[in-house]
């Protein structure tokens, strides 16, 4: 594009070529070009921002949401986080004690994270603690805490004293990403879903909110049948995701086929890999880098789809700052994923290359 001096200068040097005559910024004429200037540049901006909303690969936000509408998908809007904390008394009561439904609580730290009890729950006399479910007050992945983390009480009630969690909250996603939802419009153009293929039943449970990945296997218990597999990144899938997801492809599959929706098992990859930063650069800082493009990379993988090592040098190749890399073979490899399973990020070692 353009930029404003080009125009500018272009602007002049056919002003001088026509009349002979080179304007003088402060003149009247001087001004009128440089004006004219400014706007043909603001025009010229708003093309080349209206050409990257024109296509899918490109697109951004709402514009991106019209693209995936064209095809049928929604953004997903992501899920609260879910779990269950224990509140305690001091010391035993002869009365009961009710922790109130909206009962806040909350991670310890400088970003914590709230959340909220469901439903009133009662400490009988005699007893020192009663077990109450809770919500994250936010949607996102950021509500998966791990346990012992809650233990923090924002509401006061009235004898508690303590609050804490000793399984980690699940089951919260983030909002689909631009580059989660293009990868799934992109998608329906290169594998299109006809009601029968596997590409149908992938892109129907990827539109349920909470699911974030799937794999299909058709025929594995015998013609007709059709086992899907999701996960919702947490241990155990939430059977009510579950659910959802079979009802939708109940209602939207071929006559006298059987679904199965059942939970995707989760393989943890581990990568090891030694590094080298270029000049002027901290190791600190490029190693954090690369170990998020790792982890980002690892979270896009779907149900059956193998990891390559190739695939992690891509992600590792385009952290600024990276000078050399290699993958420890024994440890690093590439590896076949099946169907009813899918890989995820577990430790990523870098050591810093001699």
């Amino acid at each position: 594009m353009k930029t404003y001096e080009e125009i500018l200068g272009s602007m002049k040097s056919r002003y001088t070529e026509l009349t002979g005559v080179e304007p003088d910024e402060a003149s009247d004429i001087g001004v009128r070009i440089s004006v004219l200037a400014g706007e043909l540049f603001s025009a010229y901006a708003q093309l080349e921002w209206l050409k990257h909303q024109m296509f899918p690969n490109t697109a951004e936000g709402e514009w991106l949401d019209r693209h995936a509408f064209q095809r049928q998908i929604t953004r997903k809007e992501g899920r609260k986080a879910e779990g269950e904390v224990e509140f305690y008394l001091p010391y035993q009561m002869s009365f009961d004690v009710t922790v109130p439904q909206g009962t806040i609580c909350a991670t310890a730290g400088d970003d914590p994270v709230r959340f909220e009890t469901v439903e009133d729950t009662t400490i009988t006399s005699g007893r020192l603690s009663a077990r109450a479910p809770v919500r994250a007050l936010e949607i996102g992945a950021k509500g998966n805490v791990a346990e012992m983390n809650i233990c923090v009480i924002v509401t006061p009630v009235t004898g508690v004293s303590r609050v804490e969690n000793d399984e980690r909250t699940v089951h919260g996603a983030d909002r689909e990403s631009d580059e989660a939802l293009r990868e799934r419009v992109i998608d329906s153009f290169c594998n299109i879903p006809n009601g029968t293929n596997i590409a149908f039943y992938k892109n129907t449970a990827l539109s349920v909110d909470g699911v974030t990945a799937v794999g299909v296997i058709p025929q594995r218990r015998g013609p007709g049948t059709v086992d899907v597999y999701i996960t919702d990144e947490s241990p155990v899938t939430d059977p009510t995701l579950i659910r959802s997801v079979r009802e939708k492809l109940l209602s939207e599959r071929e006559v006298n086929v059987d679904v199965s929706v059942q939970s995707l098992t989760i393989l943890t990859y581990n990568i090891y890999m030694q590094l080298s930063v270029r000049k002027g650069y901290d190791f600190s800082a490029v190693k954090a880098q690369c170990e998020e493009a790792l982890k980002s990379y690892m979270s896009t993988l779907g149900g059956g789809e193998n990891v390559y090592v190739t695939s992690l040098a891509e992600a590792v190749a385009h952290v600024d700052g990276v000078k050399d890399f290699s993958f420890i073979d024994r440890l690093t490899y590439d590896s076949e994923i099946a169907e009813n399973c899918v890989a995820r990020c577990g430790s990523v070692s870098i050591s810093e290359r001699d």
